[in-house]
């Protein structure tokens, strides 16, 4: 059954220029290249209308106008989308700032998103229901494309380079941020979530729990994965949230 969800507020991260795979795309930005019939972006809005979402704020950048026109025919009813543009790359700390207080929204919770990542399964269900900070975590075969994150029990400690391979937990690229920490990033100046803020948030004692996920993982960030995408969005990953 579909949950009807007005706290969190969903933020997605769709402003990054997608360097590696910009010559298969050059007049697209990332989240909006096409894949399994409709751009990226597509997949994960539906994934969080079916998931109960019904406000989603959308963190724009390189071609943010061109990706905006690609997406609205694909936005889920029920949905109402905000759209930010940042003037200036200013990272996933500084974008996530800016296009919080740009929404003019007031959650107590933000569920921020990677847009050119998808992570399948119902890992909403992770959510915990009071206002503490958390992460998801997927398993992979090796880390090193990735980085790895470190825990004890399911409380974050750090996140490890990209330098160590083989198996482990990665950070997937979606995390439960309550809305006074969000407050505490500069508005308008780039920064990093994963190297600046939650490196602080630990050292100032805060506690971050890591859910782990067993759905599937894709990243549209390089040509081999980006070609395996059209395959990854079949019946395995139909319902998005089965």
């Amino acid at each position: 059954m579909q949950k009807h969800l007005q706290d969190p507020v969903a933020l997605i991260l769709a402003g990054g220029r997608g360097t590696r795979i910009a010559h298969l795309h050059p007049n697209l930005p990332k989240p909006a290249v096409p894949v399994a019939g409709k751009p990226f972006l597509a997949h994960l809005l539906n994934q969080l209308s079916l998931a109960g979402f019904e406000r989603i704020v959308i963190s724009t950048g390189h071609l943010g106008d061109v990706l905006e026109a690609a997406t609205k025919p694909w936005i889920p009813d029920g949905i109402e989308i905000r759209w930010v543009r940042e003037e200036v790359a200013l990272g996933t700390g500084g974008g996530a700032s800016w296009a919080a207080v740009r929404s003019n929204w007031r959650p107590r919770r933000w569920l921020i998103m990677n847009g050119d990542s998808f992570l399948s399964g119902d890992w909403t269900q992770f959510l915990p229901s009071e206002s503490g900070a958390a992460l998801v975590a997927r398993k992979v075969p090796d880390v090193s494309r990735y980085g790895s994150i470190m825990f004890q029990e399911n409380q974050l400690l750090a996140f490890s380079e990209k330098s160590t391979r083989g198996p482990g937990w990665i950070n997937a690229g979606i995390y439960l941020l309550p809305a006074e920490w969000m407050s505490e990033i500069e508005i308008g100046l780039p920064s990093s979530l994963e190297t600046d803020w939650f490196p602080r948030w630990l050292g100032n004692g805060r506690k971050i729990t890591v859910f782990f996920s067993e759905g599937r993982f894709l990243d549209i960030g390089t040509p081999e994965s980006l070609a395996t995408a059209d395959d990854f969005f079949g019946p395995k990953v139909a319902g998005y949230c089965e």
